[in-house]
């Protein structure tokens, strides 16, 4: 029986749960269901020794790369002495390791067969889609894609996910992810490996986007008499003359702070409060009112604000 050998050039740059295990050291398993059916036709085995039982039919119609494999004729290995069937059946050896190629071959099962896969980890989705993008799976990569956007992912690691989508050339979770990093100033996001991947103008068009949504804040300006600043004070500040924060001062504080960080939360970070209440000079009383009252202000300014942002378009380069 013919044997197919994955060609060398087709291993991955980068796999980030994949380790590096020595085939000989350990016996090779079968895979747990649904990857183990008696009726399957070939095998692919991982790096960490895991046989999983799958049809061809359905690799390739996945991927280009398994369907040009099946359909030529292979040479015979260069090792006679390697263990190329089992079962009766073909077995190729493939790089990635047994929890990655699960996931993978999952969304290539139909779905009456397996669940959806969870990704657990900005790793594992980065080692789904090397995977993905090596065998030419496209439909599988653009669905994991869309993947990342979830928020366990987009409010923890949010430049990841802009970077990943950028590198994959996903138009809607690229600005989905660049609208969340308006949470931030443009200067507080850390370095991610991810960035290794994408180019500068990419970079550069998520700093102007970010750049935009901030000088287009401005225009709330023309919206206090709508949208009027709850106060900082009390009756019984004013009386004992306390506060010395003016309205002007006020408002222009506001501003400020979301030209820096163009989206409603900003006006929820304890930080900022804190600091416009210190400003105030306002009473013990004020201080324990005003995170209530300005979080009731900033459900009502999050319509304009809306307004204002979802005018401004994240450049995306043509593909």
């Amino acid at each position: 029986m013919d044997a197919w050998m994955l060609p060398a050039d087709v291993l991955p740059e980068h796999n980030a749960t994949q380790h590096a295990i020595d085939p000989s050291s350990t016996e090779p398993v079968d895979a747990d269901a649904p990857f183990n059916r008696p009726n399957a036709d070939v095998i692919l085995r991982t790096v960490d020794n895991v046989d999983f039982r799958f049809y061809k039919l359905l690799l390739s119609l996945a991927s280009p790369f398994f369907a040009n494999m099946f359909a030529l004729p292979q040479p015979p290995p260069l090792d006679s002495s390697a263990d190329q069937t089992k079962y009766g059946l073909p077995v190729i050896p493939v790089s990635e390791n047994s929890a990655i190629l699960r996931k993978l071959l999952s969304f290539c099962s139909p779905i009456y067969d397996t669940d959806v896969p969870v990704l657990e980890s900005l790793d594992i989705v980065m080692s789904v889609l090397d995977a993905a993008d090596k065998y030419d799976m496209k439909r599988v990569g653009e669905f994991v894609v869309k993947m990342i956007t979830a928020p366990q992912f987009l409010e923890k690691e949010p430049m990841r996910v802009f970077a990943i989508a950028c590198r994959y050339r996903a138009e809607g979770e690229t600005t989905m992810a660049a609208r969340y990093m308006l949470r931030f100033a443009v200067w507080e996001p850390t370095y991610v490996a991810e960035l290794d991947f994408i180019s500068g103008s990419d970079y550069q068009r998520l700093v102007k986007y970010h750049a935009n949504c901030g000088q287009a804040i401005t225009q709330l300006m023309h919206l206090w008499t709508t949208f009027p600043l709850p106060p900082l004070d009390c009756k019984f500040c004013r009386k004992q003359g306390i506060a010395r924060l003016s309205q002007k001062e006020y408002q222009d504080s506001v501003i400020e702070a979301l030209r820096i960080r163009p989206c409603v939360e900003t006006l929820l970070r304890r930080e900022w409060i804190d600091t416009m209440v210190r400003k105030a000079g306002s009473c013990q009383n004020c201080r324990e009112r005003v995170p209530r009252k300005l979080a009731e202000y900033v459900r009502e300014l999050a319509i304009p604000v809306e307004q204002i942002i979802s005018e401004i378009r994240l450049e995306l380069k043509s593909y």
